[in-house]
């Protein structure tokens, strides 16, 4: 993989290096652990609206009214 030089801020800088699990840990890794953690907010974050959605359409949709109307 090639690698590139980025520029960040001296605090954005301390603030990574308190992210390291251990001191040797190269930047890149935690970046990408951080990337890692935000894909698997989102994604639970989606799953989450997607199942009160789900839950919300069968509370207006399933009910004895619509079945009524189902059976004309």
């Amino acid at each position: 993989m090639s690698k590139t030089t980025i520029q960040i801020d001296s605090e954005l800088k301390g603030l990574l290096e308190q992210l390291k699990i251990h001191p040797r840990e190269p930047y890149s890794d935690v970046i990408a652990r951080l990337i890692s953690i935000k894909s698997e907010s989102a994604e639970e974050f989606l799953k989450t609206i997607d199942r009160v959605q789900r839950e919300k359409m069968r509370e207006l949709w399933d009910n004895e009214d619509d079945e009524v109307w189902n059976n004309i």
